[in-house]
């Protein structure tokens, strides 16, 4: 990350982007630490081609996706190394709704309501973006969609 100091922590318990814990909503069958810990994995992972600076994931945290390209991009990374978007930069629900079900076997509640999520945001695909397949404008509309109506479903997005 640019602009870090020696104290800034990149542990499972640092502060990460809120867009990732919108996404740790959706698995059961890890704990949330653990989930937390995936996704700050493939954060820092996807952090090392698309450097935000503190301030940056600071936005993100607080559910604001910033302006950068660069933060755009890592919620991109994020999203295609968790498979919740195809090569394409296209969000893909057959996956996110795979993914629910696998981490949520026998809560049939928490499955539907993760797929009508989904449903809802899979709009995202219809936007005409100016990157294509890069898919960094489309993860920042997708991490609106998400945190925007996530808690109208039910979920309880963490900071």
């Amino acid at each position: 990350m640019t602009n870090r100091t020696e104290n800034d922590s990149t542990g499972p318990d640092s502060d990460i982007p809120s867009a990732f814990h919108v996404t740790a909503l959706f698995s059961k069958a890890r704990t949330e630490d653990e989930i937390r810990s995936w996704f700050v994995s493939l954060g820092m992972e996807c952090n090392k081609d698309y450097e935000i600076t503190v301030e940056e994931m600071t936005q993100l945290h607080a559910h604001n996706v910033p302006d950068s390209e660069n933060a755009k991009c890592l919620l991109a990374c994020v999203y295609k190394k968790a498979a919740w978007m195809n090569d394409k930069g296209m969000f893909d629900v057959a996956s996110a709704d795979a993914f629910a079900e696998k981490e949520h076997i026998g809560n049939a509640e928490f499955i539907d309501k993760s797929k009508k999520l989904f449903d809802e945001c899979k709009t995202v695909n219809d936007a005409t973006v100016a990157d294509g397949e890069k898919g960094c404008q489309r993860a920042e509309l997708l991490t609106k969609c998400l945190t925007e109506k996530a808690p109208q479903m039910g979920f309880n997005i963490m900071m």
